[in-house]
């Protein structure tokens, strides 16, 4: 009897500790359980569990209420849930300081044991009417709850206070107005933090910013500031780094590959129609960069129309298929759905730095409409990645 039990203690205790390696620790961590009936804006304190350290309250939206505090489509723009019917609303940053920004905190359900490492994940989506987006997104662990008498930002300025605030590796912009992305991190716990809240918590000199503009096909007026949408948060225990996979948590950019061809020449001269088709200029997925290996394509054209004041040429911008297809998953970003005509307007740059006259450049876009290769082989989507040189006649 003994014998059995020293047997099946180690299972059991091998359970525990996965169980709780696994378990979030985010109590409502999509804010789907509500005490309270949800109205009016500044109403985060109605999702159990959830509230905002300062007299300026955060937003809760809902697909089951109506505006202005529905989902997806609210005072702010428009956005399906991460995860179930809900999510709430914060404002992580306001041209000039004109706005107080809001956060949203909470308890989680145990403390952190010092020490030990844990994962850190939230997706944010900027709203379709905000201004502004930025960087410097994160969450704040604390002993004790944040908090601020009246409307105002919680700006922190010691390093031990930023160094309990998790942002992405990259703290990039996030600027996504369709589609959520994922903020992830981990934190090593000094011990007993027992409360998150989530917000920017830099001063606005030192917070990036990119001004956009507003979407042509949605609705109201642009607000001078960085209003983001929050959902599905979790916080959990783990033994390994490798543990918390933050890589490809945003969209993954397809397998690098820039197509490229050397021609061998024989000392005859060739006609421009050639010289303008060798020197097409091919990019990278979702690129509109010009690679160093296209520098003396570009410096021979230059050459071309300098020796030859009446030329003029159209710039064609090409995408691949897959390029394309990937607008059908993001149909709002803007860098997409012109790919083809920055493609374009990268080559007719470089030309113009040469001392090339703009009216000499005619810039035209073709999207994936006109494939050089058919197929959706590396080979023939890095093919189509292209912009070509024609003359004018």
């Amino acid at each position: 009897m003994n014998f059995k039990s020293i047997l099946i203690f180690p299972l059991i205790f091998s359970v525990i500790v996965f169980s709780q390696e696994e378990e979030n620790l985010v109590s409502n961590p999509s804010f789907e359980s509500m005490d309270g009936k949800l109205k009016k804006l500044k109403q985060i304190n109605v999702a159990k569990y959830w509230d905002s350290p300062t007299a300026l309250k955060a937003d809760l939206f809902s697909k089951k209420k109506d505006a202005p505090v529905s989902a997806p489509v609210n005072i702010y723009g428009k956005e399906f849930p991460k995860d179930g019917d809900n999510y709430a609303g914060i404002l992580m940053y306001s041209y000039n300081n004109k706005s107080p920004r809001t956060y949203i905190q909470s308890q989680l359900a145990n403390p952190l044991t010092s020490g030990l490492d844990y994962c850190v994940k939230f997706n944010v989506s900027l709203s379709d009417l905000s201004k502004y987006a930025v960087n410097n997104i994160g969450l704040h662990f604390g002993v004790e709850a944040q908090s601020l008498e009246g409307k105002g930002d919680i700006i922190f300025d010691k390093a031990d206070e930023f160094s309990r605030v998790i942002r992405d590796g990259e703290n990039h912009i996030y600027n996504a107005r369709y589609n959520w992305e994922t903020v992830c991190g981990i934190y090593r716990a000094d011990g007993k933090e027992e409360f998150i809240t989530i917000g920017n918590f830099f001063n606005n000199k030192d917070t990036d910013y990119e001004k956009l503009k507003k979407l042509e096909n949605f609705p109201g007026t642009q607000i001078p500031s960085a209003y983001y949408y929050v959902d599905n948060i979790e916080v959990f225990l783990i033994e390994n780094m490798s543990d918390c996979n933050c890589s490809g948590q945003n969209k993954i950019k397809r397998e690098s590959i820039v197509y490229h061809r050397d021609y061998a020449t024989d000392g005859s001269e060739i006609s421009t129609e050639i010289q303008l088709k060798r020197a097409t200029v091919y990019f990278d997925v979702e690129g509109d960069k010009i690679d160093k290996m296209f520098l003396k394509s570009i410096n021979s054209i230059a050459d071309l129309l300098k020796s030859n004041k009446d030329l003029k040429l159209e710039i064609h911008g090409h995408t691949d298929k897959a390029e394309h297809d990937a607008i059908q998953e993001d149909p709002e970003n803007e860098k997409l759905i012109n790919l083809s005509e920055y493609r374009a307007k990268s080559i007719f740059n470089a030309l113009t730095e040469k001392g090339i006259s703009a009216d000499r450049l005619t810039i035209k876009s073709f999207k994936a409409e006109q494939p050089a290769f058919p197929g959706y082989s590396m080979l023939s989507l890095a093919k189509n990645r292209r912009v070509e040189l024609k003359l004018v006649k």
